[in-house]
């Protein structure tokens, strides 16, 4: 087995290629003893004889046309590692773990991660759609590297950055008693029968709260995992459901929904950029996070 170092292989072939020990040996920046020395090595570790003396310089033998065939498929190599060593250290290629809810998915970051996939072709994205509980959970078992969430009270150890907004409404049937309103608050809702998500989800969360603060109940009839099967449920007058406008309109002109806007503060929400507070993220990671931060809402 050949046990040379890149530098000994460089040099041997600029060697064959000049002809000349010391014209290799002056572009490897060497002394003609020092060159001398590791091609003797090079030919006792062959146990072969790679070049001849001539008159003018030096020519490759039979063994040293073989030796130079393959010190040059290691020196390639050795550039195809380095070149790729340097994309994963500027984030031109890798993995990132994205851990996101479905109202930020429908809202914008789908969008936002398609562009990103588009001018980096290399980064492969392993993207989780969790509601917001699950999402910090992910990040703090390391399972993710970024998350997107609704914005409130973080975890210890967690950092955010602002990135996106929507606005929640209400979804009834056709004929429903609330589908001709113009705007509607939460605190109407509370003798409704619901199709809501996940108790884990931000809506959930917080229609229950709200619910509770006004000493009223969140009467949930139905429990669903997509904006498609709520609006499914709605259709069918099992309930009302409350969802992103983004996720909404598209599915009720398809199920002859009627989408009324929620008023007050609770009606409008904020997403933001979640990772772990002082991490120094992977170039991947850091780039995708610059890309989300600097794309316009």
């Amino acid at each position: 087995m050949i046990r040379a170092d890149t530098f000994t292989f460089k040099l041997f072939v600029l060697v064959c290629e000049q002809r000349s020990i010391s014209k290799a040996a002056g572009m490897m920046n060497t002394a003609i003893s020092a060159a001398s020395r590791r091609l003797q090595m090079l030919e006792d570790e062959t146990s072969s004889q790679l070049l001849k003396r001539r008159p003018h310089g030096v020519e490759p033998t039979a063994e040293g046309l073989a030796v130079l065939r393959y010190a040059r498929d290691v020196l390639r190599l050795g550039d195809q590692l380095e070149a790729a060593l340097d994309e994963y250290r500027e984030g031109v290629r890798g993995t990132v773990r994205v851990s996101a809810s479905s109202s930020a998915l429908v809202r914008r970051l789908a969008r936002d991660l398609s562009a990103f996939c588009r001018v980096n072709p290399l980064i492969q994205l392993d993207l989780d759609e969790r509601p917001t509980s699950q999402t910090l959970e992910a990040l703090m078992l390391n399972q993710a590297d970024l998350g997107v969430v609704v914005d409130g009270p973080l975890p210890k150890g967690m950092e955010s950055f602002p990135y996106s907004s929507d606005r929640l409404a209400l979804a009834v049937p056709t004929g429903h008693p609330l589908a001709e309103r113009p705007t509607i608050a939460l605190e109407e809702l509370f003798d409704e029968q619901f199709v809501a998500l996940d108790n884990t989800t931000a809506v959930h969360r917080i229609l229950a709260q709200e619910a509770k603060a006004n000493g009223r109940e969140f009467k949930v009839r139905v429990q669903v995992r997509s904006f498609e099967s709520m609006c499914q449920m709605i259709s069918h007058g099992l309930g009302v459901g409350i969802l992103p406008d983004h996720a909404a309109k598209p599915l009720a002109e398809a199920l002859a929904l009627r989408i009324v806007p929620l008023s007050g503060p609770f009606a409008e929400r904020d997403f933001v950029v979640v990772i772990r507070a002082g991490e120094v993220l992977a170039p991947p990671a850091a780039r995708l996070l610059e890309h989300l931060l600097a794309t316009p809402n």
